[in-house]
């Protein structure tokens, strides 16, 4: 007997398996936050239900799965303009970068996140001096591991969610990797693109190293007053100042690469002009999220995944972490329904195919007979041997005897 199913369980949209409805909610739930373990002793804890770990690890990638491919589907999807009640921001601000994931055998691998945000300026206090500052916030994240391509392209579906297409005003705030520029062209290629302040003064902080290695000397605080001037001037006096030491020691090892990476990268650190068109210059909300979002689930103590069961966590993490779960579990019961409803049309169809195959009376009649040869035309019996009158004996005659009549 093949699978059935109860079309009440269709009609009330059930998902599979033993548990309740909201007791699956609450399992994937707590297993986004927590390991199997712990999700399951929490269960027995909190709602006296006996389940294992096992059970909590199968239900959450199967929700998980589900939920990937209904979103790389729409990912791939023609774009649709939002509609006139989405109450779009004007200032958007995007970041991506990537984090660091053990896996099984040794192995690590870069879960790469995007989030995006809505630029607000709010007013901070410092040096005694109230001033507005920007800030990012209702921020989300979107999280996958794939090469850079791939996540260029999955993308999409938090951009169209967030209408960063239809934003008056978008920034990008990313440090110096090329695919980061890459993504950028992609999806809003007029954005206002930012080096991440923390980058560049990473690369400042290098140069200075490497410069009294080769024997310079530079007045106390020489570090804080060069990303000051960074910060409030802009790069042009610092790179004018650069381009005054000699060529031979701008072409060492160790000052070259900081050299040639702040030279070029010069148009994304006017952070003068950035900052007095309200957007932010750090990219900080990109790397809370890897630790939030991406390290604080997958990065435990002796955690090791499978390659393929990681991005069946992820979009679980982006749904809990953007405080958007109750959506997030919607669109994965319905890609789980959805799933099931192919794959019952799928077996539906093979048993009407093996029924046809049974059934069709040309296919049950015995093969054709071979073509009957033509009848040979008869042969006339031999004539029997002439015998003399009264004897058995064979005539004279006869040419086969002759030898034996006697003479």
């Amino acid at each position: 007997m093949g699978r059935v199913f109860f079309p009440l369980d269709e009609e009330l949209a059930l998902l599979p398996g033993n548990l309740a409805p909201g007791q699956q909610d609450h399992v994937v739930h707590l297993a986004s936050w927590m390991p199997f373990k712990k999700a399951a002793s929490m269960m027995g804890r909190l709602l006296g239900v006996q389940i294992s770990e096992e059970t909590v690890r199968r239900l959450t990638e199967q929700m998980g799965s589900a939920l990937e491919q209904a979103q790389t589907q729409e990912a791939q999807a023609p774009f649709q303009e939002a509609g006139a009640t989405v109450c779009i921001p004007e200032k958007r601000a995007f970041s991506a970068d990537g984090a660091m994931v053990g896996l099984v055998h040794g192995e690590w691998a870069e879960v790469r996140t995007l989030v995006i945000g809505e630029v607000k300026e709010q007013t901070s206090a410092k040096k005694k001096r109230c001033k507005q500052e920007p800030r990012v916030v209702d921020v989300s994240s979107f999280s996958r591991l794939v090469d850079a391509e791939t996540f260029c392209q999955l993308a999409e579906v938090e951009m169209r969610r967030r209408h960063v297409l239809e934003a008056k005003e978008v920034c990008a705030v990313m440090d110096g990797a090329d695919w980061l520029q890459e993504f950028i062209d992609v999806h809003r290629e007029d954005a206002t693109r930012i080096l991440d302040f923390p980058h560049a003064a990473e690369h400042v902080t290098c140069l200075l190293e490497a410069l009294v290695k080769a024997g310079y000397t530079f007045p106390a605080q020489m570090l804080e007053r060069s990303l000051s001037i960074l910060k409030q001037r802009g790069p042009s006096f610092l790179l004018s100042r650069i381009d005054r030491l000699p060529s031979s020691l701008l072409q060492q090892n160790g000052i070259r690469e900081h050299v040639g990476y702040l030279r070029k990268r010069e148009a994304l650190m006017q952070y003068p002009t950035f900052l007095k068109r309200g957007l932010p210059i750090g990219s900080g909300m990109v790397e809370s999220a890897n630790k939030l979002v991406v390290e604080a689930r997958l990065k435990g103590a002796g955690m090791r995944w499978e390659r393929k069961n990681v991005n069946k966590m992820l979009p679980l993490r982006n749904g809990v972490c953007n405080d958007r779960w109750q959506a997030t579990w919607q669109e994965a019961g319905a890609a789980v329904r959805q799933q099931q409803k192919q794959q019952r049309e799928r077996r539906r169809k093979q048993r009407e195919e093996a029924k046809l195959l049974t059934c069709d009376p040309r296919l049950l009649e015995s093969p054709p007979l071979p073509p009957k040869a033509e009848p040979a035309p008869p042969r006339l019996p031999a004539a029997p041997p002439a015998t003399l009158p009264g004897s058995s004996r064979p005539s004279a005659h006869h040419p086969w005897k002759r030898s034996f009549l006697p003479s």
